[in-house]
């Protein structure tokens, strides 16, 4: 199976990883279809240790306020596409699962109960008898 998961560079600085549909002779295209994007944001340099640099990553919804899966990019706005390495490719998946086919009960968390004015004072002599951990 081919590994269409690509890690793209924009003129402004902005990276994203995603799906992308086809690579085909990309110079000629004007726009390219990519699917699950999601913006990878660098944290920024660290040392680690006596002469190692280590640089972090967080990783965003790049369209957050869209529900949509599919986005069409203008290829004069891209500088470098480049393959993802197969050691995060099953990192990418994990996040494209959370944050594009998320379930109900992950959206809209189950109310908590209120607590009475009982259970509260019940709750505090617990903890002072130390019987809370």
């Amino acid at each position: 199976m081919e590994n269409n998961t690509r890690i793209i560079r924009f003129s402004d600085g902005t990276m994203i990883v995603c799906m992308v549909e086809s690579l085909d002779d990309i110079q000629k295209q004007n726009f390219i279809n990519i699917l699950y994007p999601i913006e990878i944001v660098s944290n920024g340099l660290e040392e680690n240790g006596g002469s190692q640099m280590l640089e972090q990553y967080m990783l965003k919804a790049w369209m957050g306020l869209s529900d949509d899966v599919m986005f069409t990019l203008n290829t004069s706005d891209i500088t470098t596409i480049a393959l993802l390495r197969e050691e995060y490719i099953a990192g990418y998946e994990n996040v494209v699962n959370r944050l594009f086919f998320r379930s109900d009960e992950f959206q809209n968390p189950p109310e908590e109960e209120e607590l009475t004015p009982e259970d509260l004072l019940e709750y505090l002599q617990l903890k002072d008898e130390g019987k809370l951990n």
